[in-house]
């Protein structure tokens, strides 16, 4: 296995020190440190090109925490593992879709656990998180979401739309209930791309099935069945029209 390239992002140096010391000591073969961030600005810098496998985070720096700096980008597509004084913030960091939540002072078995998940999480995936959840998805016609609670298990048919929250989409089901994910409206919409859903706009992605009329205008706007309107970015509109008349 090649070594899993790491960023740390620490705003205390002692703390940053530590982690690097136990990386350096006993992963010199397995871990590779590719850079440090002490500021909101270094880390959006350090992780807006990354390619990295995975990602030190300290939950809370100063006048803004780890979620802020996440939010900022487009897809999170490595591994987390928070780093904190606090333990208020375990649910928040389950939400990311978080590895592991380590309190400071770090310790080394609690580093070990969280390293282990780490390298079977990479040893394990020949495809990306994101190809194996299309995999499952497109087999048993279901979505898989992880909740608080553990997971929830949709027919795909019950999903009228989905609509992008920053890193996140809020999936609107059927029975009128709503649902927030921890993963990329980008994600579904390649995971959904065989079951009949389009995507009119950057921020939506919608079940063919419940675009009830289309309405014209600069770009128009679609009604679906919960009389919801979703716009129609003008630069798909001749992709969304030609789509829906062939359907």
């Amino acid at each position: 296995m090649n070594k899993s390239r790491c960023l740390i992002i620490e705003d205390e140096p002692h703390s940053k020190e530590r982690l690097q010391l136990l990386l350096e000591k006993y992963h010199p073969d397995t871990i590779s440190i590719d850079g440090w961030a002490k500021s909101y600005e270094e880390a959006v810098d350090l992780l807006r090109p990354a390619t990295v496998d995975l990602v030190f985070f300290d939950i809370q720096m100063q006048d803004y925490n780890a979620f802020d700096i996440l939010s900022e980008l487009q897809e999170v597509n490595f591994d987390v593992i928070f780093t904190t004084a606090h333990e208020g913030y375990a649910l928040k960091a389950f939400r990311v879709n978080a590895i592991d939540y380590l309190l400071k002072p770090i310790d080394r078995e609690e580093l070990e656990r969280a390293l282990k998940r780490h390298f079977n999480r990479k040893e394990g995936s020949q495809v990306s998180m994101s190809q194996k959840w299309k995999k499952e998805m497109v087999l048993n016609k279901r979505l898989e979401i992880p909740t608080p609670k553990g997971l929830e298990f949709v027919p795909i048919q019950d999903i009228i739309r989905c609509e992008a929250d920053g890193n996140y989409t809020k999936v609107f089901l059927r029975d009128k209930s709503k649902i927030m994910v921890a993963k990329t409206l980008k994600e579904f919409e390649k995971a959904l791309e065989k079951h009949h859903f389009l995507r009119p706009h950057q921020s939506h992605l919608v079940n063919i099935e419940d675009v009830k009329s289309y309405h014209k205008g600069k770009g128009g706007f679609l009604i679906l069945s919960d009389h919801t309107e979703i716009e129609v970015a003008s630069r798909r509109k001749e992709e969304v029209l030609r789509i829906l008349k062939s359907e």
